[in-house]
């Protein structure tokens, strides 16, 4: 499928070659008599042209005036053989061999009209892209007549020429091929070599450079190249080229870029990505050699090792094909798999070496000889590797990034984006309604579920449900967040509203307005799980002295106890409602992720010799069975189940430990973390989480990173209605930098970085997220949900909020899921949403996902903090874990300051 092209045509048949009047009327009348056409149409020109005599230019003109000043565009090249001169008699069979050695693939020829037998015939060709800039179109054509001195030298140094038509059309290639800018430069450099042997033909380009001004490389060679994107250096708004000023005051090379755009051209569903070819010239003309920009620093040795080649020949199907000799591959095949060997150590070798192992599908002869000639060629001319997309037949069934490279062995501290992948955004209003008919679908749903309700950070979850709530004044709402602070939040939404809401008090929001000894035996109190016993001890401690906010708090929760209208909490209360409470609510939404901030967060462990003091001091024959089987299986395992028991506080007697021990009877599954596999720890201990209770109601989760596979693991396939709203694109910007992990470790090696990067970026300590322990600014990573502080400011998130290793094969081995317990995580070249990278995992896909979903969803809501969604402002972040919506940022400087 081909772009339309245009040509300026005369649809005037003529039986004769036109004269005198005849011809200053087509002359006129062409300027004039541009057409647009298509594949079919161009045919239907080409036949009208070569059997009806009908005149055309190749070239379109401005201000309808047929001349060089006046040049538009041109995509047709045209030479024309007369014959004339006894010394340079051809043939059209001799061109066209010589045309199809050198993939100059001719797409028409006619007899003109003073011919016989084909002794004078004009030959068309197709070049990819249309040619807006008249210097490259002269030279374009110069090149051509290099490569077929035998045509007639005014039809290949006047732009503005007019062709008449032929009395007989005598070839067309109705498969329309095309050829391009690079293939016309880098086959006139094999041409002039062949012609005139390696002692001469750089003497020969250099001449060429002399008349057409274009530029040399360091090599010698002229400097033209392609690309499926544009060079940084480059200017991609520029069709009609720039030249700029060096600092030494001189001009520098104009560089002028043509641009091949089939990006909004389908066929069989396929869209095929963008190329560019730029030609630079030398403003003076002298012919002197250009500075190299093609963004690589020179090397010693190839970007990539010898090693590559296996990897490529496993993991890529067409490249495997080439290697084993499968099949015959066709020459846009072999020019893309060439354009990624000559990156590789000994690449260029191994590319000749398999077409000279497989004879019968790679002769031996010219043709073969010329891709020793343009493997060179590629390789003095630094060639970018061609994309996959531009003309691998498998594109549409593998997953690959940009190229074979980039697909089998991304370079590390770099991301590479899986090809073919387009994200689609909705307008704000678009997300924001999906999200309000999302929430009332479940509202209104009888099914007693788990509606999972995916959506951006800050689209507008919480603006969702309080409507619902507004449209539905007589129903009782339980409104539960992770934080206290989003709590309130939430409740002072509401009150603004009107809504008749009450919220939940916090102890740990009075902790400074109470006394030491009691706040610090409510602590004790909740560390051995024994919750009902606080507010018991609360009323003891009132009756023996009167502490005001204790008061005041005791009667919230004696209003929170009779009343019957909407509630807001947090996660944690949630979770210790009993089922009956839970029932006088007519809905709970749970706003944010419940599993990751209040499940996966809430952990006993105890080690060995406390779990033997446990069972020394237990009277339950249950409690001590249970540990004498966690005792004997931790000889073998570090997963290991054990049956869930009732906690009877009788069965200690008078003695206590300050451990929740309700809890360790109650979980079912372990994991035994090892000193010798883990520094901080200096004996066994056994890790598990606290169970959580949901009794049979429906429960509405709203969040930015709850994940699908995640909650059917943990509730059941069956009862988890899950649906991920419409996206919609940030208003901001969100710039990742990638080439460090940024991890607890880096930061550790690299001291200084954080603060040196705050500098950098001119940030306030409070606009940076990073860990805790880095002791910069007010959030960290765990505690930055339902804060608004930083919304539309400008922030920096810096690092890769990995957990201990454990974590993740304590939640993997809870949620059921089958893994390796002895595997540890690797670097290792990994896949993730749109991304190929270097990340340091576990080769388990369930225990990856674990991983990636809790670093996902801790990078999800700092980044969030800025609310990109509808702030134009900027989060500059620093990790190696790829997130949605990034631009990447590479080669940055770490160490400037």
């Amino acid at each position: 499928m081909m772009n339309e092209i245009k040509l300026s045509f005369d649809n005037q048949s003529f039986q004769s070659k036109p004269s005198g009047d005849e011809v200053r009327g087509i002359s006129n009348r062409i300027a004039t008599s541009a057409v647009q056409i298509n594949g079919d149409g161009l045919l239907e020109v080409l036949s009208d042209i070569g059997n009806r005599g009908c005149s055309f230019s190749p070239a379109t003109f401005k201000d309808g005036k047929r001349n060089k000043e006046n040049f538009e565009q041109q995509q047709l090249i045209v030479l024309d053989f007369d014959n004339k001169n006894p010394d340079k008699q051809v043939s059209f069979d001799e061109i066209k061999a010589r045309a199809d050695l050198y993939e100059m693939h001719i797409l028409a020829a006619y007899e003109t009209m003073s011919g016989t037998e084909r002794d004078k015939f004009r030959v068309v060709f197709l070049n990819d892209a249309p040619i807006t800039d008249k210097r490259v179109a002269e030279s374009v054509q110069m090149a051509m007549g290099e490569m077929f001195p035998e045509a007639d030298p005014s039809c290949y140094k006047d732009v503005s020429k007019l062709y008449f038509g032929g009395k007989g059309e005598f070839f067309i290639d109705k498969n329309i091929p095309t050829i391009n800018i690079e293939s016309i430069f880098r086959n006139l450099t094999c041409y002039m070599k062949d012609r005139y042997k390696a002692n001469h033909y750089k003497d020969r380009l250099y001449r060429f450079s002399k008349e057409t001004g274009i530029a040399l490389t360091k090599h010698g060679l002229l400097d033209v190249i392609s690309s499926d994107y544009l060079p940084e250096t480059d200017n991609p708004t520029e069709e009609a080229g720039v030249n700029s000023v060096t600092e030494s005051g001189k001009n520098s090379p104009m560089a002028i870029i043509c641009k091949h755009d089939d990006s909004n051209i389908k066929a069989d569903g396929e869209i095929f990505p963008e190329r560019f070819y730029r030609v630079k010239f030398n403003v003076d003309g002298t012919g002197k050699s250009s500075v190299k920009t093609l963004g690589e620093k020179s090397r010693n040795h190839k970007l990539y090792r010898a090693e590559v080649l296996q990897d490529m020949k496993k993991k890529c199907r067409l490249f495997n094909e080439f290697a084993t000799g499968s099949r015959k591959l066709h020459h846009g095949e072999l020019f893309g798999i060439a354009t990624n060997l000559i990156q590789v150590e000994t690449g260029a070798k191994y590319f000749t070496g398999k077409r000279e192992e497989h004879p019968e599908l790679y002769p031996s002869d010219a043709k073969n000889g010329k891709w020793k000639t343009d493997i060179s060629y590629m390789v003095q001319n630094e060639y970018y590797s061609q994309a996959c997309d531009a003309y691998c037949p498998y594109r549409e069934e593998c997953t690959h990034c940009e190229n074979i490279l980039k697909t089998v062995h991304p370079n590390r501290g770099s991301m590479e984006k899986i090809s073919g992948y387009h994200e689609v955004f909705g307008t704000m209003e678009e997300m924001q309604e999906d999200i309000y008919e999302a929430v009332n679908r479940a509202y209104w749903s009888n099914d007693r579920k788990f509606y999972v309700i995916k959506a951006q950070a800050g689209g507008g979850k919480s603006h969702s449900y309080l409507r619902i709530m507004e449209e539905n004044p007589d129903s009782s709402f339980l409104i539960a967040a992770p934080t206290n602070l989003l709590k309130k939040e939430i409740y002072e939404k509401a009150k603004k509203q009107g809504k008749e809401i009450l919220l939940t008090p916090s102890l740990e929001a009075i902790k400074d307005k109470i006394p030491h000894e009691i706040w610090n035996h409510i602590q004790e109190l909740y560390k051995k799980g024994q919750h009902g016993q606080v507010h018991t001890y609360i009323q003891k401690q009132l009756k023996k002295e009167d502490v005001p906010y204790l008061r005041k708090y005791m009667k919230k929760r004696e209003k929170l106890r009779t009343w019957h209208k909407s509630v807001v909490t947090t996660h944690r209360y949630l979770l210790s409602m009993d089922e009956e409470r839970l029932g006088e609510f007519d809905s709970i939404i749970i706003d944010e992720d419940i599993i990751f901030k209040s499940i996966i967060s809430n952990q006993g462990e105890i080690t060995r010799s406390e779990l033997k003091k446990l069972q020394k001091e237990t009277t339950s024959p249950q409690l001590s069975e249970k540990i004498n089987g966690l005792l004997k299986a931790s000889k073998t395992q570090s997963c290991i189940e054990a049956e869930a028991l009732e906690w009877d506080e009788e069965d200690m007697g008078q003695k206590s430990m300050c451990f929740d021990i309700p809890s360790f009877c109650m979980a079912e599954r372990f994991y035994l973390r090892r000193p010798e596999t883990e520094r901080n720890i200096a004996e066994d201990t056994f890790a598990f989480l606290k169970p959580a209770n949901f009794p049979g109601e429906k429960y509405i989760i709203v969040s930015a990173t709850a994940d699908k596979e995640i909650y059917q693991w943990y509730f059941g396939e069956d009862n988890v209605d899950f649906y991920e709203c419409t996206k919609a694109a940030y208003q901001g910007n969100l710039m990742q930098y990638p080439e460090k992990s940024m991890s607890r470790s880096c930061l550790a090696n690299n001291p200084g970085i954080v603060n040196r990067l705050r500098r950098r970026f001119h940030m306030r300590e409070d606009n940076v997220i990073t860990f805790m322990s880095e002791n910069v600014g007010s959030l960290h990573f765990g505690n930055t949900e339902g804060s608004n502080t930083l919304e539309g400011q400008d922030i920096l998130v810096i690092g890769t909020p990995y957990h201990a290793e454990f974590i993740y094969k304590l939640v993997a081995f809870f949620m059921g899921v089958e893994f390796d317990e002895n595997e540890g995580m690797a670097l290792q070249n990994v896949e993730h949403d749109v991304y190929k990278f270097w990340f340091t995992t576990f080769r388990n896909a369930e225990l990856r996902k674990i991983h990636f979903w809790m670093i996902e969803s801790e990078l999800e809501q700092a980044v969030g903090r800025a609310r990109l969604l509808r702030n134009a402002c900027t989060v500059h972040l620093f990790s190696n874990f790829p997130m949605s919506q990034s631009e990447l940022v590479e080669n940055f400087d770490y160490e400037k300051d």
